[in-house]
């Protein structure tokens, strides 16, 4: 990313650094040291696969985000902005983890995962232009495809736990209507454009997921914030132009 010029990075959910281990304080500490001398700051949005009793201990500041270091931050679920463009970002993390049934609870799950009426409640039902999350809309047909193929996979008690959650995420998807959505959690690269209806109207929304990191998977992208356009690309990708050159 500092190659292609890019100075403000997103991570969309399962951040990693904050985990039931000795030594994740020294690696964030490692982290915001190398983000600095770079000139990076480093935002996320949390996933189903975090320590929260951990990343709550950090207050929210007066601006709304959790700072863990100076250069990093937790944007917490409900959160919205103004980008540079002008163009409007709200944030609504969290997702309930279909393999929950293999998880220890304060070890390696945490309710806190899953969406409360009370994040949506925060969230409000004003538009933006983009969201960014960790779970996906219902009625996205790649991904509804996927699903359908794999979900022979996971007891049925884990299916429903995922699907509560997915609900939920998507009453505030439906509340926000944005017209880029951005998300992660189903290790799966999906770019889609899906019209979605209720009783406020018709929409349509370009859904974005990122696969899981790796280095032949599409798991970054670049987002152009006056045109809300993205570059994907993978870690084995070696093109390095800088965002505006080309």
């Amino acid at each position: 990313m500092h190659e292609r010029g890019v100075r403000v990075l997103l991570i969309l959910g399962d951040f990693g650094f904050i985990w039931p281990r000795g030594n994740w304080g020294v690696d964030l500490s490692k982290l915001s040291r190398r983000l600095a001398a770079r000139q990076q700051s480093l935002f996320f949005v949390d996933g189903n696969h975090e320590d929260f009793a951990r990343l709550y201990r950090h207050p929210v500041s007066a601006d709304g985000l959790r700072w863990l270091r100076p250069n990093i931050a937790h944007i917490p679920r409900g959160y919205r902005t103004v980008l540079s463009s002008g163009k409007t970002l709200a944030a609504l993390g969290g997702a309930a983890s279909v393999d929950v049934g293999n998880r220890v609870e304060g070890q390696s799950w945490w309710e806190e995962e899953t969406i409360t009426d009370h994040d949506l409640e925060v969230l409000g039902h004003e538009h933006a232009c983009v969201l960014v999350g960790h779970d996906a809309p219902i009625g996205v047909p790649t991904l509804e495809a996927h699903l359908t193929a794999t979900n022979h996979w996971w007891p049925t008690s884990g299916l429903a736990h995922s699907a509560m959650g997915r609900r939920m995420f998507h009453r505030g998807f439906m509340q926000v209507r944005p017209k880029l959505y951005l998300g992660g959690h189903y290790h799966l690269h999906v770019d889609e454009t899906v019209e979605f209806n209720d009783d406020a109207g018709d929409f349509t929304s370009r859904i974005v997921i990122l696969n899981m990191n790796g280095h032949a998977t599409v798991s970054q992208a670049v987002l152009d914030v006056d045109t809300l356009q993205l570059k994907f690309f993978s870690l084995r990708d070696e093109h390095r132009t800088p965002v505006g050159e080309d």
